[in-house]
């Protein structure tokens, strides 16, 4: 396998080479259809960007201006084009799908989903996002818009409690193979946290990066002087940015402004990077119990930090 840090070059050479074979982009008829890939794109840009002329066609697509003339006059026979004079500008010949060229377009874009939803099929939802994630950032790489943006950390809004406790089952699930179990003891902490909600005790903070819910954190009252951090978790695609100690470090802020005294946490011990980030944050290891929870036999940890 080509690795990028090795050969930038070669490395997108061979994805290229991979992804075309994968999704039969260079078969001589695309996706079973009449039409050659070039004739598809034409079809779809026409479908996608109305009163085009010929020379932004080309612009958009890198193609040779008679190169496409010719494919323009194969789609027209074919009675999947027309043109027509631009009412500002009579000088310009607007393009664009008959009804037959968009009845094209939609059996395109129908096995098109198909096939792509066939190479899909094989990942399980969270890797299908990993990827989208993976291809999201190389097309702001390439288009020279990658300059990060910054995460943000907000108090939650209605509804994204319950999304929240949801995606933490099903990653502990698919990273720890954490079963049913713990998503009811999810259920039952979001429960107890909407029905004894006080925002002058309790909170629930979002980390949000580019427009996307990249993790939690909260606190709730556990005694008279005493809060409680819950809900810890980082999406996967978010790791590496901080975001676990900016989240921590937000909750024991918030403590701290509302006059607790201490707060505490419970964890296990193969939450490695959380207990990192509970280290750094000052908090201490104060007992731990083994246990068979979960499906799991596990270590339960609990810990504590003073607020003064």
């Amino acid at each position: 396998m080509v690795e990028l840090r090795q050969d930038p070059v070669e490395a997108v050479r061979h994805f290229s080479r991979f992804f075309t074979g994968k999704v039969g982009v260079l078969k001589e008829r695309l996706l079973d259809s009449d039409f050659t890939p070039p004739e598809a794109r034409v079809i779809f840009e026409l479908g996608h960007h109305d009163g085009m002329t010929a020379r932004d066609l080309a612009e958009l697509l890198g193609l040779d201006p008679g190169y496409l003339s010719r494919l323009l006059g194969g789609l027209k026979r074919k009675g999947l084009v027309s043109h027509r004079v631009s009412e500002r500008d009579r000088r310009r010949q607007l393009l664009s799908l008959t009804e037959s060229g968009v009845a094209a377009l939609e059996t395109l874009e129908a096995r098109s989903r198909a096939e792509i939803g066939e190479v899909l099929e094989p990942l399980p939802p969270a890797k299908q996002r990993d990827l989208v994630d993976s291809l999201q950032a190389a097309e702001r790489l390439l288009r020279g818009m990658a300059s990060p943006s910054v995460p943000v950390i907000r108090p939650h809004r209605i509804g994204e409690l319950s999304w929240i406790l949801s995606r933490q089952a099903t990653l502990y699930a698919e990273e720890y193979g954490w079963d049913g179990a713990f998503e009811l003891t999810l259920l039952k902490i979001g429960r107890e946290f909407l029905e004894s909600y006080n925002p002058d005790d309790d909170c629930l903070w979002i980390a949000e990066h580019e427009g996307r819910i990249a993790g939690s954190a909260a606190v709730v009252r556990d005694g008279d002087t005493t809060a409680r951090l819950r809900i810890v978790y980082v999406e996967p695609w978010a790791r590496g940015l901080g975001l676990g100690h900016k989240l921590v470090g937000a909750c024991i802020d918030f403590a701290r402004n509302r006059g607790y005294g201490d707060m505490v946490l419970s964890t296990f011990s193969v939450l490695t990077a959380a207990r990192r980030v509970y280290q750094a944050a000052g908090f201490s290891l104060e007992r731990s119990e083994d246990m068979e929870i979960y499906g799991q036999a596990l270590t339960e940890q609990h810990w504590r930090r003073d607020l003064a």
